[in-house]
């Protein structure tokens, strides 16, 4: 019999710098304020906007529950944007070079891994739009990660063959009226998970568009871009389910 780890409503977070390939980059650690053994810990991939404060606010969800939440600095200390223009420059430099989100993706996994009270053995990844193609290129790299989470992301990699790489299981929760992950991407996606024998899932959540957990997605001003709020929820209470089977320890 397993259970769920005790949510802890009081959290702390702090700022943490690192450095990869000479550029300077600053992620946000945060965790359960009271800690005496170590905990389950998530990598956290941000939309293509960076660490803004949605993100670091479903960092801080995922502490209240028990588990420490670090979110990956992908472009820069301090580089963070409203501006669509903007993020697709940020965003189009990976998708133009993969390696980069290997890199980048690696960085931030490893930083978490040495936080104090990280149990590197129960170790997950989630993402957001942009970070759920982040929080998959991680998986496919092969960190041991025992599940990756992708809320509204991009699905599709240039080398699919790396799916066989993937450790742990994978969870997609994707909208059906996704403008920028049509039917197509997911059908190869299956292809690619079933090809590889990777232990997945995909939730499909009616009606539902592109950054469907973002209360502030139509402040955007993008075309396809819609908060859902039944959708939002039901998503989370997936990631949480598969985190308490994963993560929680017998009594």
């Amino acid at each position: 019999m397993c259970c769920a780890l005790i949510a802890d409503a009081a959290t702390k977070a702090t700022l943490v710098d690192y450095t990869v390939d000479g550029k300077d980059y600053q992620g946000y650690l945060v965790r359960p304020e009271v800690l005496t053994e170590p905990r389950p810990a998530v990598v956290v991939f941000p939309e293509w906007w960076g660490i803004n404060d949605y993100v670091k606010g479903r960092a801080r969800e995922l502490a209240e529950l028990g588990y420490i939440a670090f979110v990956a600095d992908m472009y820069g200390k301090g580089v963070v944007t409203t501006k669509a223009e903007e993020a697709k420059q940020y965003a189009g430099a990976f998708y133009q070079d993969f390696n980069r989100f290997e890199t980048m993706t690696s960085a931030a996994y490893e930083q978490m891994l040495m936080q104090d009270f990280v149990d590197t053995a129960r170790t997950g990844a989630i993402g957001f739009c942009f970070g759920g193609t982040a929080a998959l290129e991680l998986a496919r790299n092969g960190a041991d990660v025992k599940a990756t989470v992708v809320f509204h992301g991009g699905l599709i990699s240039p080398d699919s063959t790396r799916a066989k790489h993937i450790q742990g299981r994978v969870l997609v929760l994707q909208g059906d009226s996704d403008p920028f992950t049509p039917a197509s991407d997911v059908a190869a996606f299956e292809r690619e998970m079933n090809s590889a024998e990777v232990d997945y899932r995909i939730v499909h959540y009616p009606n539902a568009m592109h950054a469907f957990t973002n209360p502030k997605a139509g402040e955007t001003g993008l075309s396809g871009v819609s908060y859902d709020e039944k959708a939002a929820a039901n998503s989370m209470e997936e990631m949480r389910v598969l985190f308490s089977e994963l993560f929680a320890r017998p009594r």
